[in-house]
């Protein structure tokens, strides 16, 4: 979570397993007022679409909507993607990135560097594999990120033929997030609250057992 005027940047973070839900409202909050503003002073709402666990996308994206509305708030939508490729630190080279898709599998893409999009990037088709197999598809010399990987590090480590980014720089930050929607917001690519979905990684147990009686 992050808030940001110019050059100052005020984040905060949430531990791995504290509940965002009930966390969220506070932080934004405090976010704004470490830069002596208001949430409801903001010139854009910005929130990562995906992807990432039911949970997460859903809380974030139904808070920005909330505050979008009833403050009229331009709102911009990220790729968890984009971001992961924007801090991977390289120039004018592909990523590959993967999340955490549950049971083992991971969500990846190749981010292709792309001077006529506002973030600088493009996303291309995702994949849902095991992490094991993607690794061993990738090809020789490729840039490697995304917090898929620490799923199993040892894996990708394996491969000595790689350029892995290290550490927490292979997970999305809050302040990359606002700068790349910076970005977006120049450019004029606010969307309509309404019609912005998450970026689930895969269907909901429901959708995947349409027969499985409710209960």
């Amino acid at each position: 979570m992050a808030a940001a005027e110019g050059a100052r940047v005020a984040e905060v973070r949430f531990a791995p397993a504290q509940a965002h839900a009930r966390r969220i409202a506070a932080a934004l909050e405090e976010a704004a007022a470490a830069l002596d503003w208001r949430v409801a002073d903001a010139g854009v709402v910005a929130v990562v679409r995906g992807p990432g666990s039911f949970t997460g996308p859903r809380v974030g994206i139904s808070t920005a909507k909330g505050l979008a509305w009833a403050a009229g708030i331009p709102l911009v939508a990220v790729s968890g993607f984009e971001v992961v490729a924007d801090m991977a630190g390289v120039t004018g080279e592909a990523v590959h990135a993967a999340f955490d898709a549950g049971r083992g599998e991971v969500v990846a893409a190749v981010i292709a560097p792309d001077r006529a999009a506002p973030t600088g990037w493009s996303v291309g088709p995702t994949r849902l594999v095991p992490l094991a197999a993607w690794i061993a598809s990738l090809p020789a010399g490729a840039v490697v990120t995304g917090p898929g990987l620490d799923l199993l590090p040892s894996v990708a480590e394996e491969r000595g033929d790689l350029r892995i980014v290290a550490g927490a720089a292979r997970r999305p930050s809050a302040t990359a997030v606002v700068r790349l929607a910076e970005r977006l917001a120049a450019a004029g690519r606010v969307v309509d609250p309404a019609g912005i979905v998450p970026d689930y990684s895969r269907p909901s147990y429901a959708q995947e057992n349409p027969s499985h009686p409710s209960r």
